[in-house]
């Protein structure tokens, strides 16, 4: 049984009226196109039987693309289709596309299965050298615009079976494999390598008589060049040719590499949002000038803990708002992690017994589990503490002792070990510096250093280490955005924060929609985060083309609409 508790928060925000642009269904101007059915086709190599798809449109017309190894009948509103029989030992991979009017087209993916191997034995394969697979991921990081290093990989042949004579093969980019490639992996999101900047130490790879493998060759992907983006997934798709003294198969000719270029940031961003009034699919839009998302962490401000007085319970309440969002975590937050942002839970007092700096330690475990759990269903990465808006502890209840930073520091720390023990990935715990966590101690002889990985500053302030802490967990200012509160966030200063050793800056409240119950403070704030771009990264921050807007109690809309300044 799960522990979370979904209870709309005590204070409930007054209704308002919201207005968005989406149109509704039939309103759009677009012509209708659907397809059925709509899953994808699998063929065997042979012997199939044709599939009749139905097209439904209000459009004049309809057409269709289709691979060449399909045989395609189109009668009125149908298409009959049907796979070539597959001679080749490799599996196939294609798209049908259907078009009408202004209709958004609709594809469909078709696979055939591999048949009996015309096209060789198989005992030639081409592997990368250090995983011996056909597929490996290189990621090429770096922390300065003018340092950018080049990846690199090594290549070589391997024989299942040692031969008389040499056995020679060729290596070439094969560009046309993109979309296949992109197909066989689920529609991964990504793009090709630039061709020019792939260089093979040889090209000619040579498995000499009596041996089993040939010495590897190496590939150099050059990260810097023009067009390449960070946090965007390249394919380099190498191909083996011009195979002599042996035979080798379709589908052991390819070696594929994904290439991701990583900014290393000294200084991260950390955002709040108040999902009472802003969609966080916003931070999506906020990139530098190589790609890399502005802001590195998202807090959902902000569930609450809680007390049940009736039931004698402490539990975590989300309203309408955060509910929304972590139900709707696939389309909400798992976008942001997706392109690296992390996405943490904000934790407030909500005007009752309940508070993050004075339960029991019996009280913090029992809370810190409820809370992991919410972290393991939603899969996001952590929590954010911020001690404010609870009322006096109960003292002589088993759930409460008296506040105190030790209070709140066993909570931070009971809350990384039970995140620890359920989830599989990494979670962190980060605190507001504010209340009675306006200072950290240890726990049971653990440095709060272990439990706390980041700790955020009050306005008008920067925090410094405690106990084994370094500058790199603590941050540097805070700006609230909607209040104008900035401070410290000039080029010269961000630039200072960084030599000086500061791991964090935070912004509260950011809004470029104005679609819940403030007005948008972009226009105030996008400069600072300029400045600070410049400062920390010696980049510019390019101006969002997107947003996203919230459009009512518990409502946010995931569509991008252009955004205008």
């Amino acid at each position: 049984m799960k522990r979370i508790v979904k209870i709309a928060a005590c204070l409930a925000c007054a209704s308002a009226l919201f207005f968005s642009c989406k149109e509704e269904p039939g309103d759009s101007g677009l012509n209708v196109l659907e397809v059925s059915p709509s899953e994808n086709i699998q063929f065997e190599a042979t012997g199939n039987e044709a599939v009749t798809l139905t097209v439904t449109t209000d459009a004049d017309t309809w057409d269709f693309t289709a691979p060449e190894w399909i045989d395609a009948t189109k009668t009125d509103n149908t298409l009959m289709v049907n796979a070539q029989d597959n001679t080749t030992s490799a599996s196939r991979v294609g798209r049908l596309e259907f078009t009408a009017g202004n209709a958004e087209s609709v594809k469909i993916t078709v696979l055939q299965a591999a048949g009996s191997g015309a096209s060789g034995d198989g005992s030639v394969s081409i592997v990368d050298a250090s995983t011996e697979t056909a597929d490996a991921e290189i990621s090429v990081s770096f922390s300065s615009m003018s340092e950018i290093p080049s990846g690199t990989a090594q290549v070589k042949v391997v024989l299942a079976d040692a031969v008389a004579e040499d056995v020679t093969v060729t290596l070439a980019l094969d560009p046309e494999y993109l979309e296949e490639y992109i197909l066989l992996h689920d529609d991964m999101d990504c793009e090709l390598f630039p061709e020019s900047a792939v260089k093979f130490s040889s090209e000619t790879l040579t498995v000499r008589a009596g041996e089993l493998e040939s010495d590897p060759v190496t590939v150099t992907m050059d990260a810097s060049v023009d067009g390449v983006k960070s946090n965007v997934k390249y394919l380099v798709p190498i191909l083996a040719e011009n195979v002599s003294g042996a035979e080798i198969s379709s589908a052991d000719s390819r070696v594929n590499y994904i290439v991701t270029r990583r900014l290393e940031k000294e200084v991260k961003n950390v955002i709040y949002f108040e999902v009472n009034d802003c969609n966080p699919l916003n931070a999506l839009e906020y990139l530098l000038e190589d790609g890399t998302p502005f802001f590195d962490a998202v807090i959902l401000f902000a569930g609450n803990i809680n007390y049940n007085s009736t039931d004698d319970l402490v539990y975590l309440s989300n309203n309408p708002n955060v509910t929304a969002l972590l139900d709707g975590t696939d389309t909400y937050l798992q976008p942001l992690r997706e392109k690296g942002i992390k996405v943490y839970l904000g934790l407030l007092g909500n005007h009752d017994a309940a508070g993050l700096c004075q339960l029991s330690d019996w009280g913090a475990e029992q809370f810190a589990a409820e809370v992991a759990d919410a972290v393991l269903e939603y899969r996001i990465d952590g929590v954010n503490l911020d001690d404010e808006y609870s009322s006096s502890p109960i003292i002589g209840n088993k759930w409460f002792t008296s506040r105190s930073s030790a209070a709140g520091c066993r909570l931070c720390y009971e809350l990384s070990n039970a995140m620890d023990a359920v989830c599989d990935w990494e979670t962190e715990v980060s605190v507001f510096q504010y209340g009675s966590l306006y200072s950290l101690t240890s726990v049971d002889g653990v440095d709060c250093s272990e439990f706390v990985d980041f700790w955020v500053a009050n306005y008008g302030g920067s925090t410094r280490p405690q106990g084994n802490m370094t500058l790199k967990q603590c941050s540097f200012t805070s700006v609230e955005c909607n209040r104008g509160y900035i401070y410290g966030v000039d080029e010269s200063s961000a630039r200072s924060a960084k030599e000086e050793g500061y791991g964090w800056c935070m912004w509260f409240a950011f809004d470029p929609s104005g679609t819940g119950t403030v007005s948008s403070n972009y226009s105030t704030t996008f400069p600072a985060m300029q400045s600070v771009a410049r400062g920390l990264y010696d980049m510019e921050l390019l101006e969002p083309t997107g947003v996203y807007n919230k459009i009512g109690e518990g409502q946010y809309d995931p569509t991008r609409y252009d955004f205008i300044h």
